[in-house]
Parts: C-alpha cells; structure tokens; sequence
C-alpha cells in the first residue's frame, strides 16, 4: 500500500537525495498548482537493482489534468526507459504544501 505522507515527510525524503530544501521545494510545487491544478504529487523511486537510476526519488503530479489521474499502484517508468522503473512510495495532496514556505531553513 502507498503511504499518505505528512508534508515534512514527503519533503524530507524528496530532499534528502536531492540539491534542495523543503522551502524551494514547496515554492516550485505551488507554481505548478497554480497552472496545472492537480490534486497532489506523489513520490516514485527507481528500484531495479541492475540500473544506474536505483534510489532515484522524483515528485509527480496526479489528477485529472495530469498524466497520472491516480497515485499509480503498480510500477512504471518516469522517462519511458525500462532501466528508471519505479514505483510510487508515498503521496500528498495539493492542500498539503504550504503555502508561505519558510525562508529561511534550520
């Protein structure tokens, strides 16, 4: 089952294996609910152990003005490369991403 994340979760595990912090992550999200209005993002990490892409976390959007209408619940691939299989790992919804995103960071 895919796990519903808190915010401060979903941000920690997406930042941790990235270059950015919860507060740019937040602001880049809320732009894209802006124009694309989904109903949340989710979590998708590569887990083919023979790929360079193993461990690779990335944030998609879902709903209906998106290409994933659902959380998927079974494995794909962000790129359309076999060796990026992924699946989704945990969710959020829209209403979950702060909105005044902290400026400074601890």
């Amino acid at each position: 089952m895919i796990e519903e994340m808190t915010w401060d979760t979903f941000a920690e595990r997406y930042c941790e294996t990235q270059q950015e912090t919860p507060s740019g992550l937040a602001r880049r999200l809320r732009e894209q609910i802006d124009v694309y209005r989904p109903d949340g993002f989710f979590l998708a990490e590569a887990q083919l152990l023979d790929s360079s892409w193993l461990g690779t976390v990335v944030i998609l959007p879902y709903g209906p003005r998106n290409t994933f209408n659902a959380v998927p619940n079974r494995p794909f691939s962000p790129r359309g490369l076999a060796s990026d299989t992924s699946v989704a790992i945990g969710y959020i919804t829209a209403d979950e991403v702060p909105e005044h995103p902290l400026i400074q960071e601890t």
